[in-house]
């Protein structure tokens, strides 16, 4: 099983994926970042692709939030849209995604009590549309949470 975790900032991913590690006991893959897409289309393919082989642990972030970040940042590798249709028939049968999002205004108020290094508040409904139109197109199984309805501790005890 691969429990993939998506979505916007402050939104208790890291949270939920340390949480969920422990109880699982399965180890946490950091699967996209800012840092990751700094690199080729044919490298970051490679890396989903592995990940993709992976079973039994968490993935942080994975082809979604490529396809979400990239398309902001002129400078980072994004996947085609035929990369990411290999990549989740490779996922469709043994991955849950778990999109955790939450209303703009809630994650601007966050990011402003957290801070973040890549995104600011006037960013976070861009990128929550780029989500919402992503997640609502996967072609694997998507768990949805809203974490101003949610703890992390509940998301966990959900997913388990």
């Amino acid at each position: 099983m691969l429990y993939i975790l998506e979505g916007n900032e402050c939104n208790f991913k890291s949270t939920v994926a340390e949480k969920l590690s422990k109880q699982l006991n399965i180890p946490i893959v950091k699967g996209s970042s800012f840092e990751f897409s700094q690199c080729t289309n044919e490298v970051l393919f490679e890396r989903f692709k592995q990940l993709a082989e992976l079973d039994n642990v968490i993935i942080d972030r994975f082809i979604y939030s490529n396809r979400v970040y990239a398309s902001l940042y002129e400078d980072y590798a994004i996947l085609t849209d035929e990369q990411r249709g290999e990549i989740e028939s490779l996922i469709k049968n043994k991955a849950t995604v778990y999109y955790l999002f939450a209303d703009s205004n809630v994650i601007e108020t966050r990011i402003k009590q957290r801070g973040d290094d890549y995104v600011v508040p006037e960013m976070v409904s861009k990128i929550n549309n780029l989500y919402d139109q992503t997640m609502s197109a996967a072609k694997v199984k998507v768990v949805a949470y809203d974490t101003n309805d949610w703890s992390s501790d509940e998301i966990v005890g959900d997913i388990v």
